[in-house]
């Protein structure tokens, strides 16, 4: 590579975890007037190193749109309060035990303190969203409402969710805290912003959120005995889907009723359905397919960001590349290969 584009990449990193310390410095500050028996939890929590996505994502929002930094930082921090919020619920929905490589909160302290720091991330966010400014809150009320419902939506209903059921329940749960930092940062700044435009860019990329994490989730289990955890637990996922929707209606039937009986405990300890299924999900077209309509969103999303206004496009041109190096990690790892070989 040439030294120049070496250097170049240098200084995006330094300026990456620059971005990263600064939103960090100012969660720890949320962290030290959290109640005293969530405080030790939450410092814990949040050295967990994340991307911080999304809290990147509204500091260069704000500050493009003419926020003051300080009010731009608070605005970063408020998008990753709601952020880790929704990941500490996910993991006490889901019962996860690890996240980013650690254990999450609901397994090493339990439901109820997990329950807990999420509501007051949740609390504390909203406070600092008053502070970045008011104007926001509205904006911050929408988006954690939505995101709720696509969640609450992965537990209601009979049967595995269809290719449509499944998108919408990862538009609605993803997509709002996606476009949370620029249509808030509009807001805020008093930025006209054609919020229609923005959610339809944030719901193709939502989507590819999703499928890359499922392709993952499904890819780490493949040719392992025991399903993957997503299939175990009968929770949504793009290759699953996909695999449903190929099934003919009496084989879509019974796979709809051995997860109603897993959803509801009724299957007791038996494994060796779930091994069954597995095993055929394996030998179809599903991943392909899933990583098919992978590709299909991650183009729409980029149809949509060329017709966004230039300075809205300008912040959102480095969220692209990211997510198109991370579309381009999955097909590299073989995840978008026909089928799954032996």
């Amino acid at each position: 590579m040439h030294p120049a584009a070496l250097s170049a990449m240098r200084d995006d990193v330094l300026e990456e975890q620059s971005i990263c310390t600064l939103i960090s410095n100012r969660l720890s500050q949320v962290t030290v007037d959290a109640p005293e028996p969530l405080r030790q939890i939450s410092v814990e929590h949040l050295a967990t190193k994340g991307k911080k996505i999304r809290g990147r994502l509204a500091l260069q929002s704000a500050l493009t749109l003419g926020v003051d930094f300080e009010r731009a930082v608070d605005w970063a921090a408020v998008v990753e309060l709601l952020h880790n919020a929704s990941l500490i619920h996910d993991d006490i929905c889901d019962g996860d035990s690890e996240r980013r490589g650690k254990s999450t909160v609901y397994k090493q302290h339990g439901a109820a303190i997990a329950i807990c720091l999420g509501d007051y991330y949740l609390t504390a966010g909203f406070g600092l969203a008053a502070l970045a400014g008011a104007e926001s809150i509205p904006v911050v009320t929408n988006s954690v409402f939505t995101s709720i419902g696509g969640q609450a939506r992965e537990f209601v209903g009979d049967g595995y969710p269809s290719w449509s059921q499944y998108r919408d329940i990862a538009v609605r749960k993803t997509a709002p805290l996606l476009s949370l930092p620029v249509i808030g940062a509009a807001a805020i700044s008093g930025y006209a912003i054609d919020t229609k435009s923005i959610e339809r860019y944030f719901s193709h990329t939502a989507t590819c959120f999703q499928i890359i994490n499922d392709l993952q989730n499904f890819a780490d289990s493949v040719g392992a005995i025991n399903p993957c955890s997503d299939m175990a637990g009968c929770r949504p996922n793009a290759v699953i889907a996909c695999f449903r929707d190929a099934l003919t209606a009496s084989s879509q039937a019974s796979f709809d009723r051995w997860n109603d009986r897993v959803r509801s405990g009724e299957s007791g300890n038996n494994v060796m359905e779930a091994r069954e299924w597995w095993q055929r999900v394996q030998h179809t077209e599903a991943l392909s397919r899933a990583a098919r309509h992978l590709d299909f969103h991650f183009k729409a999303a980029s149809s949509e960001l060329l017709r966004l206004p230039s300075e809205i496009k300008a912040i959102l041109d480095d969220f692209q590349r990211w997510l198109a190096c991370e579309l381009a990690k999955v097909h590299f790892s073989g995840t978008g290969q026909k089928g799954v070989h032996h």
